[in-house]
């Protein structure tokens, strides 16, 4: 029996999702290229597409770790540029709450849907028994770590029921 080192297994982990990852994160900044956004406004638009209601400046800028200054002035720009909205709080007029507007929502999905497009190339990449084999490993180990196996029936389902072919079998 081979001893494998935690050390080894992480080190073809960063490898892999590394490539992945940088790939699909260029793919996604493609998609921004045009609106000419820094990073710290990208940020806010992500940080306000996580979210389910609008939220204070002052929240933002403490999950972004900015001033309510330089938050602010990020926002505004994203004002004029149409991507968030600024309202002011019903109970306290002095708070104002952000928003993403349907041109902020849509620029977001469109970035993300880069993303999840350029990892699936990759993916799609790879050789047919190869993704088999690393889709066996992965999901005992995602269900280990995540609760129940998604799903099937779900969109984007990370690991769809299916099992591999007789022949797919014998290379595994």
């Amino acid at each position: 029996m081979t001893i494998t080192k935690p050390a080894d297994v992480l080190d073809a982990l960063e490898v892999l999702l590394g490539r992945i990852h940088c790939a699909a994160q260029n793919a996604g900044f493609d998609t921004l290229i045009d609106v000419d956004l820094s990073f710290s406004q990208l940020k806010t638009l992500l940080v306000l597409s996580q979210s389910t209601e609008s939220l204070p400046i002052h929240e933002i800028a403490d999950s972004l770790r900015l001033s309510v200054g330089a938050a602010g002035r990020n926002i505004d720009r994203l004002v004029r540029e149409g991507l968030v909205d600024r309202l002011e709080d019903s109970a306290d007029r002095r708070i104002k709450r952000i928003s993403l507007t349907e041109r902020g929502r849509d620029l977001i999905t469109g970035f993300q849907a880069q993303r999840r497009q350029h990892a699936l190339d990759f993916v799609q990449s790879m050789d047919e028994v190869d993704r088999c084999r690393l889709l066996g490993a992965l999901r005992p180990i995602v269900a280990r770590f995540s609760g129940p196996t998604p799903n099937p029936s779900e969109s984007h389902s990370a690991f769809p029921a299916q099992s591999p072919t007789r022949a797919q079998e014998q290379h595994v």
